[in-house]
């Protein structure tokens, strides 16, 4: 493999030695980052190239041709209007590289005060308070982020996540399952490989990053257009294909997948549509070389295909047309054997559990966008959403022996039962308009509403018996010798239109003095099946402090949550669950904003967010008692978080990019358990949050680096051929990332011979692990972790090639992940990842 990689180096320095100059070109589109129409007659120029540029058609459209491959920053201008530069335009041979920028209208008389470009305008933003923008380029060079959308955005402040097997994002002490993803306009439960019904995360997200025009990240205060979630918002754009070409594409193999990009346009320039196909980069190698040779026992095997098309039907009025699905597959199988020293010559026997996974989820639908002129926009929405969830878990009851050294020698399978079984299969179909309309010099109006109803709904659960028997007393007598939980099967299903989820919302951007503009905001949501309606009042205030450079902001909003539908549901397919409340959460934010200098932002908040109506099981609530069973949940949870954050954005300037993230919080849980007579006092009065990190801090760098590779070519030969083993280009950027972050906490566990668990339908266990009372009163070890990364660009004629040599973990921190409790009275540490070299590459044509 090794020997494959450099003579492919090789072939490649050598294809690109000496080579001509390579040109490329900038297509784009302008418009108002408020209504959405094009800025006619606006001025675009390369800010490298003072001479090069274009000036906005009628449609909104830009053409910049004949631009040497590299990396570019585009500045636009029009009077009216603020500056504004995107930064980070590749431009690559043969190929139309697309863009979209934004400008924002000059709101107030800036004085004496010296005008600076807008960095941050082209991505756009979801609410003054808390909102970061991302461009497509930004997101795609991140390192440390396998690619993965949701990784990028754990390097902004007070966005925590569990481990590294995972993506979820826990926002400002928020659970996984309380983040909103709209793309395109389309509300997506979850854009992951692997996902459940309770987290929005997953190890890998589907989302391939070439497609991603842009992304607009809230982690509060979001204004009233934005329903149904308490935490945060993603809102990502999809770029179109290349409508100057019939077809083009990329092949590509990184960590995210395997697969290629293919693009194009058809009806005279009217339409374009782009198509993005991968595989598991795991199942490519097995298949490559073996799941031997690459030392794992357990192999993802995900599909995910991904598409858009848009037709311009008029000048004012574009249909576009989406689609996300993803396949995953994995089994992971217990492994019997073992080294143990404390077992030599043991003769014992022990469950081992295996894991069958396979999910499928996807998303489509269909969008009329119609534009209004300088008077606003609407959109219209009609899609479908849907996800199979298939697990199965079985316990293989296994006979082990050790010998003298500890090792396992024989074991033999005696019996096999199904533990846990869950098919479940969800439907929504739905309908949603936003319409975008300026009453007034003053007043911006925004309203719109959504509408689903459920297609299909099946949870078929099916649980194995749970015999345990209890020494209360602990004088080595079971008082109660046999307690069983019996085996069971919950099947729960709704129709087609039997239930639905209604919002409505409207709001008002007024523009109060020349400084002050605020939002004010309200929406209604309804959930049929459960009863409950809610209002949502919001409020953003900004205020200009230095007009264009300093401003206050502040934002105020009630938000609510309808529950996953398995909450609604219990053991004996009863209705007990089924009018529970909203999940209900309270934000107050405020917060400073300051431009430092060109590109340079920084950003200082404080926020305070309160949880209640957040369902909690009655076993948990009457806990003191360890033999009380209940599936039955009550409203009564309650949480709070608060914290300071500092961020500091520095966009690429000059060949130099990063950002700094500070975050210290409390998230702190109101103990809703009971201290019930006859059994020890239980209740803490709170105890920390299971999304409490009180520390985080992220670091992000990168430098682009010119000319490498003709200057070597133009060295001794000692130095030109020994260079050309390795990945350098005349293109290239080298980026860290450094992640330190508080441990979360956990609930100690105590093993106990006084409860017994019948394994296997055989033998009684030698006790059970029982959690402490003291709830989180442990923290596993704080977390940090060193990505470095090295991508490479060589521009041929009528191709290119991208090379990525990420190195994640490089010094090799053994951060925990949690621990597994065997049923012996043994505890293993679970680690998440070690160091891991990741090379990835794609071909351009």
């Amino acid at each position: 493999m090794l020997a494959r990689i450099i003579v492919l180096l090789l072939l490649v320095q050598l294809t690109t030695a000496q080579e001509k100059e390579r040109t490329g070109s900038i297509q784009g589109q302008l418009i108002d980052g408020t209504t959405n129409q094009p800025l006619v007659g606006a001025n675009i120029i390369i800010v490298e190239r003072p001479g090069t540029g274009a000036t906005v058609d009628g449609s909104g459209m830009f053409m910049i041709v004949n631009v040497p491959v590299g990396e570019y920053s585009l500045r636009a201008t029009l009077i009216g209007y603020q500056q504004s530069v995107l930064t980070n335009v590749v431009v690559s041979t043969g190929r139309s590289t697309k863009v979209k920028m934004r400008m924002n209208e000059e709101a107030v008389e800036v004085g004496e005060v010296e005008v600076k470009a807008d960095y941050f305008a082209s991505e756009g933003s979801i609410a003054p308070v808390s909102t970061i923008g991302l461009n497509g380029a930004e997101v795609k060079r991140s390192p440390g982020s396998a690619m993965d959308m949701q990784r990028i955005v754990q390097n902004l402040p007070s966005v925590a996540n569990s481990n590294d097997q995972s993506n979820e994002l826990i926002v400002r002490g928020g659970s996984p399952d309380e983040n909103l993803t709209v793309m395109d306009h389309i509300e997506i439960p979850t854009t992951n490989h692997y996902p459940n019904q309770f987290n929005s995360g997953g190890p890998i997200n589907m989302v391939n990053v070439d497609l991603i025009e842009d992304i607009r990240f809230s982690t509060g205060g979001f204004p009233a257009n934005y329903g149904d979630k308490l935490s945060s918002v993603m809102d990502i754009s999809l770029r179109e294909g290349d409508k100057e070409r019939t077809f083009a594409g990329s092949g590509l193999a990184h960590f995210a997948g395997a697969g290629g990009v293919f693009e194009g346009g058809f009806a005279g320039g009217k339409g374009t549509w782009i198509l993005s196909a991968r595989q598991s980069f795991l199942e490519t190698l097995d298949q490559i070389v073996g799941i031997t040779a690459l030392g794992i026992t357990a192999i993802p095997k995900y599909y995910d295909l991904q598409s858009k098309v848009t037709y311009e039907i008029s000048p004012t009025q574009k249909l576009i047309v989406n689609g996300i699905y993803g396949d995953d597959k994995i089994l992971i199988e217990g492994e019997p054997e073992e080294t143990n020293e404390q077992k030599r010559n043991v003769h014992d026997s022990t469950g081992v559990e295996n894991v069958d996974v396979v999910t499928r989820q996807f998303a489509a639908g269909a969008t009329l966008r119609s534009l209004y002129g300088s008077d606003g926009y609407s959109l219209f929405s009609l899609f479908l959403i849907g996800n199979n969830y298939d697990v199965e878990v079985t316990e293989d009851f296994t006979d082990r022996r050790y010998d003298a050294a500890g090792k396992v020698v024989s074991f033999q399978k005696l019996l096999s039962n199904a533990v846990f079984i869950n098919r479940s299969q969800e439907r929504q179909v739905g309908a949603k308009f936003d319409l975008l309309y300026h009453l007034h010099t003053d007043h911006e109006l925004m309203t719109g509403g959504q509408l689903q109803t459920t297609a299909t709904f099946k949870n078929d659960i099916y649980f194995n018996s749970d015999t345990l028997r209890f020494d209360l007393n602990g004088d080595g007598m079971f008082e109660i010798p046999q307690s069983t939980f019996v085996n069971g099967r919950v099947n729960r299903s709704l129709g087609f239109g039997e239930e639905f989820k209604a919002g409505a919302y409207i709001s008002d951007r007024m523009t109060v003095t020349e400084r002050l503009s605020a939002t004010v905001g309200v929406r209604y949501d309804y959930f049929t099946y459960s009863k409950k309606g809610t209002v949502s009042p919001r409020l953003n205030i900004s205020y200009e402090l230095v007009p264009l450079v300093t401003r206050i902001n502040a934002a105020y909003g009630e938000y609510y949550q309808t529950l996953s539908l398995p909450f609604y549901g219990d053991n004996a397919g009863t209705d007990k669950n089924r009018f529970l409340e909203n999940a209900h959460a309270r934000h107050v934010v405020v917060g400073i904003e300051h431009l430092m200098g060109d590109g340079l932002k920084g950003t200082l908040e404080v926020y305070a967010k309160s949880y209640d109506r957040i369902p909690v099981t009655e076993e948990f609530i009457r806990s003191a008692d360890p033999t009380f069973r209940s599936d039955l949940r009550r409203s009564v949870g309650e949480r709070t978080s608060q914290g300071i954050e500092l961020f500091i954005q520095q966009k690429q300037v000059e060949n130099f990019y990063g950002t700094l993230s500070l975050s210290y919080s409390r998230t702190v849980t109101k103990d809703p358990r009971l201290d019930l007579p006859g059994f020890a006092p239980v209740n803490q009065g709170e105890y920390p949050s299971d999304y409490d990190f009180p520390f985080l801090m992220t670091l992000v760098g990168g430098q682009v680096v010119h000319d490498v590779r003709s200057w070597l070519d133009a060295a001794p030969a000692y130095l030109k051929y020994p260079s050309m083993l390795l990945p350098l280009s005349d293109d290239m950027e080298f980026s860290v990332r450094f992640r330190y972050s508080s441990g979360k906490p956990y609930t100690r566990r105590e093993f106990t011979p006084n409860i017994q668990r019948r394994e296997g339908g055989i033998t009684w266990s030698k006790g059970t692990w029982m959690e402490s009372q003291q709830v989180n009163g442990e923290r596993y070890p704080d977390y940090h972790r060193l990505d470095l990364q090295w991508l490479s660009r060589w521009h041929n004629e009528g191709y290119n090639i991208v090379m990525v040599v990420a190195l994640q973990n490089v010094y090799n921190r053994a951060n925990v992940a949690g621990y597994q409790y065997l049923s012996d009275g043994t505890r293993n540490t679970i680690y998440q990842f070690s160091f891991f070299p990741v090379i990835g590459t794609s071909v351009e044509f």
